[in-house]
């Protein structure tokens, strides 16, 4: 209980403190963009002018804004760390992981999956039974890591009041760790049948965590943030800049509209032009043809074209998100893009895609790491179609239920 309440408070914490900076950071990528807009003519149709602003500006910038929640919670992660309490953690919870099929060294990797799953799955190292080490490996991405919070900051709030925003954030941890321990234990009966191996385990002595030991921590943190946003995420917000931008359409049915005597402001007829080139492009015609699949679970070909990317690093999300927004309305920036989501989709469509980013297939690395470790294909590959049935599943079931109570 006291463990569950300090993480409740870390994520206050990210909420509270962490807004401030946050809108610090949203007015200066709001002010570049200007900026950067500002070199064309209003209305102009430059493809430098879209790169820029609509694809490293809003791509990029979109992930930088959440820079301030990952610094704050890996600042209590590296607490906790230092002052021994994560090993007392894991032996206080060993006889709950065994009833699960876990063994009590299963937490600390599984703690470490919270701030990402490739050194997570690289910590199961330190479990000597095989079926323990596939166990832990198969279940731990549904531990929120780090590159999901930008994606739980941009949906919490858009679909959740302030007064409930850590506990929704509070929830989506809690919903991920309880479904990873009925799923471990469903392994452990099934495919993973064997022994229970003991628990032996150095606890370290309590101690005062030192500041140059906690700053370090987050600063390597957020190098390797900064590091992926402006490799990894630069490139992929790129392509679905180009995705999304690529082919255009010859002509527009707005203008048919207006042709026959509809009266359109120039903003609204911008807008409804770029909603026909995102539809007509290469990334809006992806989306169409997958929406059939996932339209149960009340997601729109724009959820869908933006979750395409996040297989490769799960943070995209957020930076297709934006550019799929932006390029209706440039001028909106992450505040926007909340008020865009609120306004198109209800609080149950933002829970059951909550609870399908929780749940669905890892990142790329994620897969490759498992396959490394498990040396095998076989176990990599279940994790990832296995997690997708069961976040899709999920999803249906949370958001059809919702549905016919309403």
């Amino acid at each position: 209980p006291i463990f569950g309440a300090v993480l409740y408070g870390i994520f206050w914490l990210t909420f509270t403190v962490g807004e401030a900076p946050m809108g610090w950071i949203e007015a200066g990528v709001g002010w570049l963009g200007a900026l950067v807009t500002g070199f064309w003519p209003a209305g102009s149709e430059s493809l430098l002018r879209s790169l820029l602003a609509d694809g490293i500006i809003a791509g990029v910038g979109g992930l930088l804004v959440f820079l301030p929640n990952i610094l704050l919670l890996f600042l209590g992660l590296a607490l906790l760390e230092d002052s021994g309490y994560m090993a007392r953690a894991a032996f206080l919870t060993d006889r709950a992981m065994h009833r699960f099929g876990l063994h009590g060294k299963s937490f600390l990797p599984m703690m470490t999956g919270f701030g990402c799953s490739v050194p997570g799955i690289l910590a199961t190292r330190t479990l000597e039974n095989e079926r323990d080490r596939l166990t832990t490996m198969l279940v731990l991405p549904l531990m929120s890591c780090g590159a999901r919070l930008p994606i739980w900051m941009l949906l919490v709030p858009a679909f959740f009041p302030p007064a409930w925003r850590p506990p929704a954030l509070w929830l989506i941890y809690a919903a991920g760790v309880a479904l990873a321990l009925l799923l471990a234990l469903l392994l452990r009966r099934t495919i993973l049948k064997g022994e229970d191996a003991p628990f032996v385990m150095e606890l370290p002595p309590y101690r005062m965590p030192t500041l140059r030991s906690v700053v370090l921590k987050m600063l390597d943190r957020a190098r390797l943030y900064l590091s992926k946003a402006g490799t990894v995420i630069l490139g992929i917000s790129i392509l679905l800049w180009a995705a999304t931008s690529f082919p255009k359409p010859s002509s527009y049915a707005v203008d048919g509209r207006i042709a026959a005597g509809d009266t359109v402001a120039a903003t609204e007829l911008a807008s409804a032009r770029a909603a026909e080139d995102l539809e007509f492009s290469v990334a809006g015609r992806t989306g169409r043809f997958l929406e059939p699949a996932f339209a149960p679970l009340g997601f729109d070909w724009k959820m869908v074209t933006a979750m395409i990317g996040a297989f490769a690093a799960k943070e995209v999300f957020v930076a297709q998100m934006g550019i799929v927004y932006s390029i209706a309305d440039p001028e909106e920036g992450a505040e926007g893009l909340r008020a865009r989501l609120a306004r198109d989709y209800s609080p149950l469509v933002g829970v059951s895609l909550i609870l399908f980013l929780l749940i669905s297939a890892p990142c790329m690395a994620t897969i490759a790491v498992t396959k490394r470790e498990s040396g095998r294909w076989r176990w990599a590959l279940l994790q990832l179609f296995g997690l997708s049935a069961i976040a899709w599943l999920v999803s249906f079931l949370v958001y059809q239920g919702g549905r016919l109570v309403a």
